[in-house]
């Protein structure tokens, strides 16, 4: 039988997280757009420009909640990969204490000094000064909330659970609108009363997510390591600081647009890029739940050293999000007004400046989606200098290119958008190219390794008993080939054969020549590693009992040959890990 690897654990992995993951990460959108939908029609056009104003500042509580939420659980997603359970839970008390403690700093500066930081941001005599300020000062409350929910929710779902976090958000979000409703309409505590729907959905959603770390299929408990907790905060920065500073330097250039179509279009210009935004952030928080999906898959794959799982990862990600996007870029072409009309376009007075722009901002949408793709696989690839580059310099060409269309004619404003992202697409591409010229080990624009630095086993089978035996002969060839003593050869062969068997017998009852079985055995010094995955129900070996509850012989002979077996079932699969000394000592 030949190697080879199918792709189609992978794919229901990337289907079971990153379907979870978008609706997550597109409700938490929709909970600050429903603030932007329900203002402009309960309040006025001009509440949705305060809520924009702010959003720079806003933009800190993503900014710290990447640093360490993404940062430390991309650690983590390695450190489960490698089954260093120690290091995973060091990392998760670590991350989670630095956004406390980061998260209560920042609500004190904000609430005290509300005014002076907008005024930093907003004219004082802009017609929704006070309007932002009013927000603003409720929404310095919510730091907390929003930079601990979102750091557990990132680990969460590194965890393997993102549906939790699929409901947890769903239900916050349905929450926010209802309250948002009641405060504003029935209370008539005005735009403030969008900030309070706001931070009690947040705690809500916290409150929901505690309920995964009490469950005993979690992985992650506190683990204080004194001195070691410096490091790995400077680790989970290290990890984080490319998004983080993307996120950090978006909030930057919405300013700076914000100046540029206030000083070039004026208010109602302003009325129109805020709707612009909210569509770019409606995809790139769309984009964050792909990259979850990316850092957590991607990272446990690298954790395993599976670059061929990788790789079919990625080429996952690109077809759905491109399917995706295409989509909504034909809605938007074609008939812009379904989109407008939630800010109340009808009633702005700009709604023919608004449906034609959208077409023009919209044409943004893919490469920019490109780009984020790349950046988070770059991120967990370790290409730091790549990815900062990326996150740099996709908005700062964005603001330079918006620029130097309106000194051209100010009527050009908006191509600038799709223009730079397009630009710097270009410029990656090449960029990778010579990667690949001068590196040809590493593919063009992905940049994912296609050579093993050790020698590998990774091929699917079927669950059907003669793909059994052609795989328990190619996986004795193999190790004959690497030179693994006779005696530890029958140990893995007879370890895999049980397990293998076990996998086809009671896995799944309907159709199991639809389901695969995923095979990576990787030869060290001094150790050999095998890793099954399958997606039948949940099956522990460990136990040393077959799935009806009948004790194996077969399985307690697994435990005792092989040095080191561990289980975990993530993302709908039951993924086995063995190690087995060369020379057959047990430790």
């Amino acid at each position: 039988m030949a190697e080879k690897r199918n792709s189609y654990l992978v794919s229901r992995a990337l289907k079971t997280f990153m379907f979870a993951s978008v609706l997550a990460s597109l409700a938490q959108r929709l909970a600050t757009m429903t603030d932007a939908i329900v203002v402009s029609n309960l309040i006025g056009p001009d509440a949705i420009s305060a809520i924009n104003v702010v959003t720079p500042i806003i933009t800190l509580f993503p900014t710290i909640s990447i640093l360490f939420g993404i940062g430390g659980s991309v650690l983590a997603a390695k450190a489960i990969g490698r089954r260093d359970a120690e290091e995973a839970n060091r990392v998760f008390t670590t991350a989670v204490t630095a956004s406390l403690i980061s998260s209560i700093l920042l609500t004190i500066v904000l609430f005290l000094l509300t005014p002076q930081i907008v005024a930093l941001v907003c004219p004082r005599n802009s017609r929704f000064f006070d309007m932002a300020v009013s927000f603003m000062h409720i929404m310095a409350l919510s730091a907390v909330p929003t930079i601990i929910g979102f750091t557990l929710q990132s680990f969460i779902k590194t965890d393997g659970n993102p549906r939790l976090v699929m409901v947890a958000v769903i239900s916050s979000t349905a929450l926010n609108l209802v309250l948002d409703v009641v405060f504003i309409k029935y209370f008539g505590m005005g735009i403030a009363g969008s900030a309070w729907g706001t931070i009690i959905c947040f705690i809500f959603s916290i409150s929901f997510c505690l309920t995964h770390f009490r469950s005993k299929h979690s992985s992650f408990h506190l683990h204080f390591a004194g001195k070691r907790m410096g490091k790995d905060a400077l680790r989970c920065i290290t990890e984080g600081f490319p998004m983080s500073i993307n996120t950090l330097l978006m909030g930057i250039c919405v300013f700076a647009f914000n100046s540029i179509v206030m000083h070039t279009l004026g208010e109602d210009g302003m009325y129109v890029w805020s709707v612009c935004l909210q569509l770019l952030m409606l995809v790139q928080l769309m984009l964050g739940g792909v990259s979850s999906s990316i850092y957590s898959i991607g990272g446990l794959l690298i954790g395993e050293r599976d670059m061929m799982g990788l790789n079919i990862l990625m080429r996952r990600v690109l077809t759905y999000v491109g399917i995706a996007l295409l989509a909504l870029l034909f809605i938007v072409e074609v008939w812009p007004e379904a989109f407008g009309n939630l800010f109340a376009s009808g009633n702005s007075g700009v709604a023919d400046l608004l449906h034609k722009t959208l077409r023009i901002f919209s044409l943004i949408l893919l490469p920019y989606a490109v780009l984020a793709i790349l950046n988070a696989l770059y991120q967990i690839l370790g290409y730091r200098t790549a990815s900062i580059f990326i996150s740099i310099a996709q908005l700062v060409v964005m603001v330079l290119l918006v620029w130097l269309f309106v000194q051209i004619s100010p009527s050009l404003l908006w191509w600038g958008y799709p223009s730079s992202a397009v630009a710097l697409v270009i410029v990656v591409f090449a960029y990778t190219w010579v990667m690949h010229i001068r590196r040809p080990e590493i593919a063009p624009i992905t940049l994912i390794p296609q050579v093993n630095e050790v020698k590998a086993l990774n091929f699917s089978i079927r669950l059907t008993e003669g793909d059994v035996v052609n795989a328990l002969s190619q996986i004795v060839s193999f190790l004959q080939d690497c030179g693994i003593p006779k005696q530890t050869t029958n140990n893995i062969d007879l370890c895999c054969e049980e397990l293998l068997y076990n996998i086809v017998k009671y896995a799944v009852k309907k159709h199991p020549d639809r389901h695969f079985i995923d095979i990576h055995i990787r030869c060290t010094e001094p150790m050999i590693s095998v890793l099954l995955k399958d997606d039948g129900r949940p099956f522990n070996p460990t136990l040393q009992e077959t799935p009806d509850g009948i004790e194996h012989l077969g399985l307690r002979l697994v435990n005792g040959v092989s040095s080191q077996i561990s289980y975990k079932y993530m993302y709908d699969q039951n993924m086995v890990y063995m190690t087995f000394h060369r020379n057959c000592e047990i430790e």
